[in-house]
């Protein structure tokens, strides 16, 4: 089980600590760990980074870790819902 309250206190932390935590600065980090998941498949935490970067970012603009959490799990269920069609691109969008 996810321990929201201990990552609150990380990202609150690291928030005060960092003279800029906001969504451009987490945006240039995030990018870096996705090439760093590319080419370490095997390798889980350059992932965690990301997830731990947008968090950093919403606390940037106000947002907890529980209310990002519970936008996901809405966005979650919403997904469940829905069709997907593949596009030219090779993402999917929802129909």
């Amino acid at each position: 089980m996810v321990d929201i309250e201990t990552i609150q206190r990380s990202i609150d932390n690291l928030h005060e600590v960092f003279d800029r935590s906001d969504l451009e600065v987490e945006y240039r980090k995030i990018r870096r760990k996705i090439e760093e998941a590319r080419f370490n498949p095997g390798d889980v935490r350059p992932l965690a980074d990301c997830v731990y970067s947008l968090l950093l970012a919403a606390r940037s603009r106000g947002f907890s870790v529980k209310a990002v959490m519970d936008s996901l799990e809405a966005v979650s269920r919403e997904n469940l819902d829905r069709r997907w069609k593949r596009m030219e691109d090779g993402t999917y969008q929802a129909v």
